[in-house]
């Protein structure tokens, strides 16, 4: 047994309970707060990124004991986490990226190309929650890359 608390925050409060909309749920449902950082200071968002991240491990740790589940597909709060952590990235890009680099980012996680694969053989919760911040952070890269791209044939 897990407690309650543990489920909720795996599941990003929920999300992750409702197929087959669990990772877009979850990763959808934190773009008012994203929003809402817009306003605070830049270091914010990768400071929220890593607690989550670490809140994440714990969680997914919690439940792989608890079930004998490496990756139980109602834990989101590994999308959560990364999405989160590509927004500070994004947010040089531009927040009107942050919709398509979402519906992306939910693509590739779902593919789970190398090496994310290979990442998620890490063991416990740090697998779990680390094979999502692969994607994260190359197509934050990308986006900044292709913004920078932008703005510069446009001056």
């Amino acid at each position: 047994m897990v407690p309650v608390w543990t489920w909720l925050v795996a599941t990003w409060f929920g999300a992750g309970l409702l197929a087959p909309f669990r990772a877009g749920l979850a990763v959808f449902a934190v773009l008012p707060l994203l929003a809402l950082a817009i306003t605070l200071p830049r270091y914010v968002l990768p400071v929220l990124a890593v607690a989550v991240f670490l809140i994440g491990v714990h969680v997914s740790s919690e439940l792989e004991l608890a079930t004998g589940d490496k990756d139980d597909r109602r834990i989101v709060i590994d999308e959560v986490a990364a999405f989160i952590l590509g927004a500070a990235i994004i947010r040089q890009a531009g927040w009107r990226m942050l919709v398509p680099f979402a519906a992306i980012f939910l693509f590739v996680d779902r593919l789970k190309p190398w090496p994310m694969a290979y990442v998620e053989q890490v063991p416990s919760g740090w697998g779990v929650m680390m094979d999502d911040l692969v994607p994260a952070i190359a197509l934050g890269l990308i986006f900044v890359s292709l913004q920078a791209l932008i703005n510069r044939r446009t001056t």
